[in-house]
């Protein structure tokens, strides 16, 4: 049933905008809107949080992709490892649970790409059999994430953070949609104080990792 139900979310990706719930609207640029939405089949909302930020696209690129920070920014992220770079990159994800809940881990493989507007798309998806499940924690069955990073004619640069996630194990459905109410807006607010920071707000395409389809991205 989980395969099914993640098989039909990414068939179905790109009407989601549609049928998204408003959850949080910011006040004024700068702050962070988030949604909610129904997934057919599955108990659990996907969600996605937009805001607009005063930086550019590399600066958030590299945000995204440094991934000795996750902890930082990231909701309830425990620690990240990058497995390897090879064709595509992979990562390994660990979560803290929220009690009552066990901490949950995932392995994802990403793709980076660029649409011919611009628009800088990292796009996250669970990988089976490339790292064995851990001692303490619940393998996440399915996670379907994208960053969108989009260039203004200003300054200003929108992104959007879009997830589907099934936590898996035994996890109320309340507390899986409380996570899906807080997850985009404190992961988008903690992406625009790692911004503030030396390392990312002067950040230029020498500071970028060696990912697969970095070198054909237009900064």
């Amino acid at each position: 049933m989980r395969a099914i139900v993640l098989t039909l979310l990414m068939l179905t990706a790109p009407s989601w905008a549609a049928d998204w719930e408003l959850n949080h609207e910011g006040s004024q640029r700068g702050d962070v809107t988030t949604y909610v939405r129904e997934v057919s089949d599955s108990p659990v909302k996907a969600f996605k949080g937009v805001v607009e930020l005063q930086a550019s696209a590399t600066s958030v690129l590299a945000v995204i992709t440094a991934v000795d920070t996750f902890p930082e920014w990231i909701f309830q992220s425990q620690g990240a490892e990058r497995l390897s770079i090879t064709e595509k990159e992979r990562i390994h994800m660990r979560f803290n649970g929220i009690w009552p809940v066990a901490d949950r881990d995932v392995v994802l493989v990403n793709t980076l790409t660029q649409t011919a507007d611009g628009e800088i798309h990292l796009h996250s998806e669970n990988a089976e059999g490339v790292k064995d499940k851990q001692p303490g924690f619940v393998r996440i069955p399915a996670l379907d994430n994208q960053f969108v990073i989009t260039p203004l004619t200003d300054g200003w640069v929108r992104v959007k953070f879009e997830t589907f996630v099934d936590p898996g194990g035994n996890v109320p459905v309340w507390l899986a949609n409380l996570v899906s109410t807080k997850a985009p807006r404190v992961t988008l607010e903690g992406l625009k104080e790692q911004l503030e920071k030396p390392r990312f707000a002067n950040a230029t395409r020498a500071d970028l990792p060696a990912l697969p389809g970095m070198e054909a991205l237009e900064l």
